[in-house]
């Protein structure tokens, strides 16, 4: 689930040849292949470093890029060992055919010392150079999109940087060609303006693609699950939840669907499911798709209700980054004494794995009580209730802004304390800020009103994203 092995990071490293060819400097080279060495090796520690030469000139440069496409490296990150001229870079660039770069300004000294000699001190002139790439690229180019990282190799804040730079960097190649499904469309029942779609401009802005499923697709799918399939996961929800208002007939249906939803979904290669209950799909198949919602997430599959593509896309860029399941979630009720703000979902909006440890999951009926005025509808439905873990989370929306999509973050944690009686998955979120301070940030701001919340600390890598996609960023809790 999440991201698959460690990001890859093109190591673009050298200076030109002129100081050891034409200047005397022999010793230089020796002495910037160990700084790149040692440069190379912090950067293993969490990341595949993709080093295949040491470049002197425009030809060595293109070979780099070349090596760098080839190896399909997330990031390439550009250290000068010494000076570099422009022309190197553009050549490098020009091979590696937009994967994103970052400029590292940094040095082989981790100071000034009282006495230099000249090679010690060739190892520090890339400071120059690095200090005027942007220049050269914004002579060069309308606009190009780098990212900066300063302080010595040394220095492990910087190297932190370069890594949230190669986790971002992986974050959005991945998003890149991750299949949306809607089923079957956008929330159909009840207008929210928010929850409209820009298609085009999300594609556009993230590599996104998108398909539509159809009722029909599911409930032939629901008919082809065998009675003998349907009973072993009806028995494996009695056997993992505790049942209280739902019937048997109507988990035994929940389970049926639920099998029918996840074939569906594997069979169009889905990433993310856009899903709208009403005021079709849930009478039409004869019962709340929940359960199997539910299991999607365990499986790694992004969910969104009520057809929000935001959030669909919002909960693949934080599972990418965190690796863990996606909770869908809105604002459902405060305490402004403990700071605390609950909410989640009605039914499907987080995982059976994402239950608090040492609790039992649920399965109730609708938080409407039951459907009695919605014909084919089942009369209570199946819907799991618990509260996740505890512990750090972010939340993330992509709010339609007037340049297109931006993001929208919060910080702070999910409460440990008991579960709710609230007929559907929630967490209690504590905001990093006063509660007064939040809400006064969102009316200030703006926001969606669906989040995608992960339960893990990623909000210096968000930022990186938000910065490599060009969205524009505002934190609702700084």
């Amino acid at each position: 689930m999440g991201s698959t092995g460690r990001p890859k990071i093109g190591l673009f490293a050298g200076g030109i040849e002129q100081y050891w060819t034409e200047c005397g400097m022999d010793g230089l080279p020796a002495a910037m292949k160990r700084d790149i060495g040692r440069l190379k090796k912090k950067l293993e520690r969490d990341c595949e470093v993709e080093y295949p030469l040491f470049v002197g000139n425009a030809q060595d440069a293109r070979k780099a890029g070349k090596a760098f496409l080839a190896e399909d490296v997330d990031m390439v990150l550009m250290y000068h060992a010494t000076y570099i001229d422009d022309k190197m870079t553009v050549a490098m660039l020009d091979e590696i055919r937009g994967i994103f770069s970052v400029l590292f300004l940094s040095q082989g000294l981790s100071g000034i010392p009282d006495r230099i000699g000249l090679i010690e001190s060739g190892t520090c002139w890339g400071v120059n150079s690095a200090a005027q790439l942007p220049g050269s690229f914004m002579r060069m180019w309308t606009s190009f999109n780098h990212g900066f990282v300063f302080g010595h190799m040394e220095n492990e804040s910087a190297i932190n940087q370069i890594v949230r730079y190669a986790r971002a960097a992986r974050c959005v190649k991945n998003l890149r060609g991750k299949r949306i499904g809607f089923l079957p469309h956008r929330s159909a029942g009840v207008p929210m303006y928010d929850t409209f779609p820009d298609e085009a401009r999300m594609m556009g802005q993230t590599g996104i693609e998108l398909c539509f499923l159809y009722i029909h697709d599911l409930v032939e799918g629901m008919k082809s699950v065998t009675d003998h399939e349907a009973e072993v996961l009806t028995e494996e929800l009695y056997r993992m939840c505790d049942v209280l208002e739902p019937p048997r007939e109507e988990v035994s249906l929940a389970a049926r669907q639920a099998i029918a939803l996840e074939r569906l979904v594997e069979v169009n290669g889905i990433d993310a499911l856009a899903i709208d209950m009403f005021p079709g799909l849930t009478p039409i198949c004869g019962m709340i798709p929940c359960v199997g919602m539910a299991r999607l997430i365990d499986r790694g599959i992004v969910v969104a209700t009520e057809g929000d593509l935001s959030v669909s896309v919002a909960g693949l860029i934080v599972k990418e980054l965190s690796g863990k399941p996606v909770h869908f979630w809105e604002h459902l009720m405060f305490d402004e004494d403990k700071n605390w703000i609950l909410g989640g979902h009605e039914g499907g909006s987080a995982g059976f794995t994402m239950a608090k440890s040492g609790t039992r999951p649920k399965l109730r009926n609708t938080q409407y009580i039951d459907f009695g005025k919605l014909p084919g509808a089942p009369r209570l439905g199946v819907l799991p209730e618990f509260i996740t873990n505890p512990g750090p989370v972010t939340l993330l929306t992509l709010f339609r802004g007037e340049g297109g999509y931006e993001m929208r973050i919060a910080c702070g944690e999910s409460v440990d304390t008991h579960p709710r009686e609230v007929h559907f998955e929630h967490t209690i979120f504590k905001p990093d800020v006063p509660l007064n301070d939040y809400f006064h940030r969102i009316n200030e701001v703006g926001v969606c009103h669906h989040f995608a919340l992960v339960h893990a600390e990623i909000g210096s890598e968000l930022k990186k994203v938000a910065e490599i996609l060009g969205m524009k960023l505002e934190y609702l809790t700084c």
